[in-house]
């Protein structure tokens, strides 16, 4: 008989395959799952590219477009803590002296474009962050535990399908719109936390920019994170100093 943890994950990977509808899972269906189980209004992805610069993966909403985009023009806000410190965020009003306080330019943006409630997750495995799920309701109060822990099962199987597959668009281009084959969850994790260790190591770099390189030299060569890492654990691969992105 599963685990009550094992039951709330095949649910909500049912859920995001169902979103996905046949389709390579994105991060859309991420944030359709997301916005469905844990009953938000909107919610987007937000991938770290380097240490220091975030990219958005998806948005389900003009609004969830608009906060991503000024917590990274104003650096602050729940999504730029989370993928600094690790940890969740969560914020039932925003519109709150605290929140403001907190956070004195970005609370009064969020709160003229109607949003009352955020709650942002880290995307991470390991030491490794990935990036932020980060989601936003119109009226305040807080989550239940029982949404947080859909929100944080959602993470995780982001960061599975994330790890598992290539970082490439339909065209085989890069964009907002990056998407992952549909796999099961879990797939692949190991192998890539292994290889960026062993990288990290190679490169005389640290683990953020040791994925960074990782990813890129994925998306590079067109093949899927998880088989070239297993090159890397293999020692078929090997990374040289101008293999680090450059900016």
């Amino acid at each position: 008989m599963p685990t009550a943890g094992e039951a709330r994950a095949a649910r909500l990977w049912a859920l995001v395959a169902g979103c996905a509808d046949g389709e390579t899972v994105s991060p859309a269906h991420v944030c359709q799952a997301a916005v469905a189980a844990v009953e938000v209004d909107g919610a987007a992805v937000s991938v770290a590219t380097r240490p220091d610069r975030r990219q958005r993966a998806h948005a389900t909403d003009a609004v969830a477009a608009f906060l991503e985009e000024q917590q990274f023009t104003l650096g602050e806000g729940p999504g730029i803590e989370a993928g600094a410190l690790g940890g969740q965020v969560l914020v039932a009003d925003v519109s709150s002296p605290a929140v403001a306080s907190r956070w004195p330019v970005f609370a009064p943006v969020a709160t003229a474009a109607g949003v009352r409630a955020m709650f942002a997750f880290p995307l991470q495995v390991g030491a490794i962050r990935l990036g932020t799920l980060t989601m936003y309701r119109v009226r305040p109060g807080p989550l239940t535990a029982e949404q947080v822990a859909d929100a944080v099962t959602l993470c995780r199987t982001a960061v599975a399908v994330m790890l598992t597959a290539g970082w490439t668009s339909p065209d085989g281009a890069a964009s907002d719109q990056g998407v992952w084959p549909l796999g099961g969850p879990g797939e692949g994790r190991i192998e890539v936390y292994q290889a960026t260790g062993m990288v990290a190591v190679q490169l005389g770099v640290g683990l953020q920019d040791a994925f960074a390189a990782l990813r890129a030299r994925a998306f590079t060569d067109g093949v899927p994170l998880a088989g070239l890492a297993r090159q890397v654990v293999d020692r078929r691969l090997r990374f040289h100093p101008d293999d680090l992105p450059e900016g």
